[in-house]
């Protein structure tokens, strides 16, 4: 994910690529630092992501607080403006940059 610095989530990103097993991850998300919030669709219910704290803890794995309040671990890759994730159940998902911090 990396090129020898860490990239940067911080900004805006909109869910893009969402089989049914990411129905419980949220539509949208807005990364700052350190912190992050979910916001759902109108469709959904409870999202597995609502607020709380993540952190890259290496290349590739992104460490995020859930609604529960666990820290769970997921295997992402940066791809562009794509962030591409699996958790930990195998459920792969994307979120496309909407917008990068100023």
């Amino acid at each position: 994910m990396s090129n020898g610095s860490t990239p940067s989530l911080v900004g805006a990103w909109a869910k893009s690529r969402a089989p049914s097993c990411a129905d419980k991850y949220p539509d949208t998300l807005t990364f700052a630092a350190g912190t992050y919030r979910g916001t759902r669709s109108p469709t959904q219910g409870f999202v597995y992501w609502d607020a709380g704290i993540y952190r890259l803890e290496d290349d590739p794995t992104l460490a995020l607080a859930t609604a529960t309040d666990e820290l769970v671990h997921y295997h992402v890759e940066l791809a562009g403006d794509e962030l591409i994730v699996t958790d930990p159940d195998g459920c792969v998902f994307a979120y496309r940059r909407l917008t990068t911090p100023p």
